[in-house]
């Protein structure tokens, strides 16, 4: 889609829009109600499209770049709208899954049930080289599979659990939460010590009514308590940029690989109009769209 949105007009009409909206989202009641609903607008068609944005990315790319997936214990952060990323790997020979989310979905209703039924038709299809986990069933999941399935029901960055994973991993969730470092440290904190691994893909660039300027980084141009009015209710991103993700996970106690790398055009950015403290941070920073962390623990 195609970004030509521009002017000062414009920024305030989205600015009254997104404010209304983060308003609603402070009512409880208004929130239960929003949290039965696709957050992504997700409904399942049948398209391959889909199946490979909603179903299958979090596998595909665990098996890039953390390899084999088969017998390990996975915890992802922020599953979306229904678990099927979850069935997608225990499909695919998981040996556990756990979700952390403060807002979980609605997993066992018919939206949900739809998902998980195309994903099990179209296995073979997308993974000809993978046989579909034997005692896995797609239509009476998630509901029997309570000692394989976590559903941790905390914020991101002070999430616990008794358990500890094989691997951590989060796609497009990085840039939504609220203190980078606690959820550093959050990875270190659920990983099997020295042997685990984690995988986080993070969109620095703007959503909601932000993605629809010709400048990317305009969501950077308002300070931080008019930015709060627009989306502190919401889980809108946080404005945290590449640097300080690298730097977190380092004083956490990580190696950081940078295994994926993607950089906004420069030519399309107005650097001057951004708030004081982003003009200061490096410029390479600053043009990273989206970046891939594979984090492997330091050893001692």
């Amino acid at each position: 889609m195609e970004r030509t949105r521009t002017g000062s007009i414009n920024i305030f009409k989205d600015l009254v829009k997104e404010a209304s909206k983060n308003l609603l989202m402070s009512s409880p009641a208004f929130r239960k109600w929003r949290a039965t609903r696709p957050r992504a607008g997700a409904y399942y068609t049948g398209s391959d499209e889909e199946l490979e944005r909603y179903a299958f990315l979090g596998l595909n790319l665990l098996r890039k770049y953390v390899g084999d997936i088969k017998g390990k214990s996975i915890c992802e952060i922020g599953a979306g709208d229904f678990l099927t990323s979850g069935l997608s790997m225990l499909a695919a020979g998981a040996e556990r899954y756990a979700v952390i989310d403060r807002f979980l979905g609605d997993y066992s209703g018919e939206i949900a049930k739809k998902w998980y039924g195309g994903i099990a038709d179209q296995w073979t299809k997308f993974y000809p080289e993978i046989t579909w986990a034997k005692d896995i069933k797609a239509e009476d999941f998630p509901e029997n599979y309570t000692s394989r399935l976590e559903l941790i029901t905390q914020p991101i960055e002070t999430a616990t659990t008794k358990n500890k994973f094989d691997i951590v991993c989060s796609f497009q969730v990085g840039e939504h939460i609220t203190d980078i470092n606690a959820f550093a440290r959050m990875n270190k904190r659920l990983l099997v010590e020295e042997t685990g691994v984690a995988l986080h893909r993070v969109d620095f660039g703007p959503h909601d009514s932000w993605f629809y300027y010709a400048d990317p980084l305009t969501f950077l141009r308002f300070p931080e308590k008019l930015w709060s009015l627009a989306g502190s209710n919401r889980g809108t991103p946080n404005r945290f940029r590449h640097h300080e993700f690298m730097e977190a996970f380092e004083r956490a106690g990580f190696e950081v690989d940078l295994v994926d790398v993607a950089y906004f055009d420069e030519k399309t950015i107005d650097f001057a109009r951004l708030q004081p403290k982003f003009q200061t941070m490096p410029r390479e920073s600053m043009l990273v769209g989206t970046a891939m962390y594979l984090l492997r623990q330091k050893k001692l």
